[in-house]
């Protein structure tokens, strides 16, 4: 997958690093990072999951009342954890997690932007799988998602 070269500046310990991210131009599109800074792929537009999760969200109780772009704020929190497998670790995904600093292994970045000019790497990533959410019924995924909502 060709992915752009960030500059990121950890908060914790001021290191400076690069690390590959999409590009400022992706639309509908995710690099999904775990806690143990394993990435994986998802195209929101293509993923069945990500629509589902987005409906059963829309016509959530607490959810519903809120305007589209808090509740799309939500979907983008829970996602990972709620829907996605885990990584090798057995760590969940996050959308919009940052990289791990190299140094310290902090996610907290104090400062990042794309390279000038940009730098393309070709990184291997997977898309994101869904095993374990597809394995469960409409009755456990609403209880699943009652449970995110609640420590929200």
């Amino acid at each position: 997958m060709k992915l752009e070269l960030i500059k990121y500046t950890c908060a914790r310990c001021a290191t400076s690093f690069d690390a590959p991210a999409l590009g400022e131009d992706a639309y509908g599109e995710f690099l999904l990072r775990s806690k143990n800074g394993e990435m994986a792929y998802l195209n929101a537009f293509m993923d069945l999951t990500y629509k589902e999760v987005d409906n059963l969200l829309s016509s959530h109780p607490k959810a519903s009342v809120l305007q589209p772009l808090e509740r799309a704020k939500i979907l983008r929190r829970i996602y990972g954890g709620l829907a996605c497998d885990l990584d090798s670790e057995m760590s969940p995904f996050e959308i919009d997690a940052l990289p791990l600093c190299p140094s310290c292994g902090s996610q907290q970045m104090a400062s990042w932007e794309f390279k000038n000019p940009p730098e393309i790497l070709d990184v291997p990533v997977s898309a994101v799988t869904h095993n374990c959410w597809s394995m469960l019924s409409d009755s456990e995924k609403l209880k699943l998602l009652d449970a995110r909502l609640a420590i929200l």
